[in-house]
């Protein structure tokens, strides 16, 4: 089965216009949605929750449409980049007013998360920006959904906070049903954890598939900056100088490796490398 499924979708605000024509991802894996600022990925996933109007097309979570089944919203959670709670309730409150409209609500699982990551019960405008961030991942997770969708869900985090985080991640991925969009900057995050990668730039999806057939796809290049000359820079989709050689990212590998052989070293880039580097760095 699908856990989204996007044709002809499109939202036009004017001077910027998502368009994709086709996204289709699986349940029971974790994708990671990358790109920088301003690609679109915050309005795609908008537009999947019903928290937007799209422009024309469909985009179905879990064989449905948000703003056609209400039923669906119990089976998705949502951690937005920027909190969604009324400021002035304390997280006691938050919770006892939304736990009981999900059956299916972990209420171990919570107690067991707010002491884990101390979060205080105080005001919403009260806690830290980290803190915020984090009781938002609890009360998704502990609805129990089918389908977890991650804004920047890292943001703000210290490193003792983000490995906690990742870990409760894992443990609700082990569950063959669930299901994770997570969209970041940060990268490192998805190394490990995503099975499936989307990239986006300009309003568009660039690529979409298995992570490792993605990455292996694509090959990092060093070597000396003699190597670069106007015949050789056109096999790079992106390159980098510096005082002492050279580093560019290819999407033509054999090519790349019978032009310099063993006068440059070759690896698989990083997901990180590979949205730097696809925007053409020279």
């Amino acid at each position: 089965m699908l856990a989204v499924q996007v044709q002809d979708l499109k939202k036009d605000y004017g001077g910027f216009v998502v368009k994709i024509p086709r996204l289709e991802l699986p349940e029971g894996y974790v994708t990671g949605l990358v790109g920088k600022n301003g690609s679109g990925k915050t309005t795609l996933i908008r537009m999947l929750l019903g928290l937007i109007p799209k422009t024309s097309g469909t985009a179905k979570l879990l064989d449905g449409e948000m703003g056609q089944n209400p039923a669906l919203r119990s089976q998705v959670g949502f951690v937005s980049e920027t909190p969604y709670f009324l400021p002035t309730l304390t997280t006691g409150q938050v919770h006892d007013t939304l736990s009981p409209f999900y059956a299916d609500w972990d209420e171990a699982l919570y107690q067991q998360m707010m002491q884990d990551f101390e979060v205080p019960n105080i005001r919403i405008k009260q806690l830290s920006k980290g803190q915020s961030k984090i009781f938002t991942f609890i009360m998704a997770l502990c609805c129990c959904p089918r389908l977890l969708i991650l804004d920047e869900p890292t943001a703000n985090l210290d490193p003792s906070a983000r490995h906690k985080l990742i870990g409760y991640l894992r443990r609700f991925m082990e569950e063959e049903e669930h299901t994770v969009l997570y969209s970041t900057h940060i990268t490192g995050d998805l190394e490990d954890i995503c099975d499936y990668l989307v990239g986006m730039e300009h309003g568009q999806v660039l690529y979409s598939g298995e992570k490792d057939a993605i990455l292996d796809s694509y090959l990092m290049v060093q070597g000396p900056v003699q190597l670069l000359t106007p015949d050789t820079l056109g096999v790079f989709c992106g390159v980098e100088r510096s005082g002492v050689g050279f580093t560019g990212l290819t999407d033509r590998p054999e090519e790349a490796r019978a032009l310099f052989g063993r006068e440059a070293q070759y690896r698989r880039p990083t997901i990180e490398e590979l949205i730097v580097y696809r925007e053409g760095v020279r």
